[in-house]
């Protein structure tokens, strides 16, 4: 079953309100498509021999390869494709310059995707590690123009907090960050198909997101984007398969630019995918589908906000995009999310969301988690806030 929003088919059932999009995004029916008919009239690998198909295969990749890159408004050379965002983080902090001798600065709102990675690396080389809390939000590029002091340090950030949903002003942080000559990595899984996003001019240094979440591709799949000076010095740590040029007994050679990161076979089924679901994003018009979720938003804060017992996980001071978080006192998160399932098939995100480090700063056991796209409506917002409230009243009753 399909649903229809901005004349566009997504993988959604009809019977159901499907608010998860912070976690997985719903693809577009034609994006299915594009991965089935790839796989159904060729399935070869790209970089792989000499024959039509391979040598199609390699076509499709680049020709996908600018496409994607031309979304972003960046270079082809910038762009690479791996597995999964924490195998991009993982080996980009492992291919960095003198990694042990630097220190890394993150926030308690990332979740595990980019903690866990960051934590690795601070195992393996002893790097200095610090956290930017709740609180510093208010006042983000002032506090981190308190903590970066020189080149050798590495700021982790999402554009959009996975845990609550706040917008960072991330090009006032790469200007910061580069006129300091510090690293910026910035995630932007939950703000790609949600708004705008050019990263010409002064951007991060390295750009990570997943395919899966605000993109609305195919899950497997991450895209990295390189700034051109921090390309060059980096080492990929996994190297194999496709990143190889030439080889010897006892040393290899990389292709060159963004794609010596791309080691094995590449997912060119998932590539289709993805490519296509941004062309229709962008069809669509993100600064439509931004207006649309700014609705959304703001009736979702505002009905929660009115509802007894329930709390909304947020500070003052701060811009919110299309991830909206709450708690309460006398009704479970977990449970929430089921009785929301089983009663309305409203879908719902709940417990620790993969942050245990912001968890651990808030007075609650677990947290729900609203997240919208361009497929949800105003008429299914009014549902969920009045069905939590019709489950409040009984509790309190």
């Amino acid at each position: 079953m399909t649903i229809t929003r901005f004349g566009n088919d997504f993988n959604l059932q009809e019977d159901k309100i499907y608010l998860d999009s912070a976690t997985i995004g719903k693809m577009p029916v034609s994006s299915l498509d594009t991965i089935v008919d790839f796989y159904q009239k060729e399935g070869s690998a790209a970089i792989r021999g000499v024959h039509h198909e391979a040598m199609e295969s390699m076509k499709k990749l680049e020709n996908n390869r600018k496409n994607i890159a031309d979304f972003f408004k960046v270079e082809t050379t910038q762009v690479s494709f791996l597995p999964s965002k924490e195998t991009a983080l993982t080996n980009a902090l492992f291919s960095l310059e003198a990694i042990d001798k630097r220190r890394i600065i993150t926030s308690i709102l990332e979740d595990h995707s980019i903690l866990a990675p960051v934590i690795k690396t601070h195992q393996s080389f002893g790097n200095e590690l610090q956290y930017l809390n709740f609180e510093d939000e208010q006042e983000l590029t002032d506090k981190i123009h308190e903590q970066i002091t020189s080149k050798a340090d590495i700021l982790i950030l999402s554009s959009l907090t996975p845990t609550n949903g706040i917008k960072r002003d991330w090009k006032k942080i790469a200007k910061l960050c580069h006129e300091i000559e510090a690293t910026f990595i910035l995630d932007i899984s939950n703000s790609v198909g949600h708004e705008p996003i050019e990263l010409n001019g002064i951007s991060p240094d390295i750009i990570l997101t997943a395919s899966c979440v605000g993109a609305l591709g195919p899950q497997g799949l991450a895209l990295q984007i390189l700034s051109n000076d921090i390309e060059k010095a980096m080492n990929p740590l996994i190297v194999g398969g496709g990143s190889i040029i030439a080889l010897e007994e006892t040393m290899f050679h990389l292709t060159s630019s963004g794609s010596k990161f791309e080691c094995g076979i590449l997912n060119l089924a998932n590539i289709l995918g993805l490519t296509n679901s941004l062309e229709l994003l962008s069809n669509v018009g993100l600064s439509k589908i931004q207006e649309h979720e700014l609705k959304l938003s703001t009736l979702i804060r505002k009905g929660i906000s009115n509802l007894p017992s329930i709390e909304l996980i947020e500070i003052e001071g701060v811009e919110y995009g299309p991830i909206t978080t709450f708690a309460s006192d006398i009704l479970d998160a977990n449970d929430t999310a089921i009785i929301l399932d089983d009663m309305k098939n409203i879908i719902i995100r709940s417990g620790a969301l993969c942050a245990h480090l912001f968890m651990y700063e808030l007075p609650y056991n677990d947290l729900a988690r609203i997240s919208t796209h361009l497929y949800n409506t105003e008429e299914e917002i009014k549902t969920l806030i009045e069905f939590l409230e019709e489950i409040l009243s009984k509790i309190e009753t």
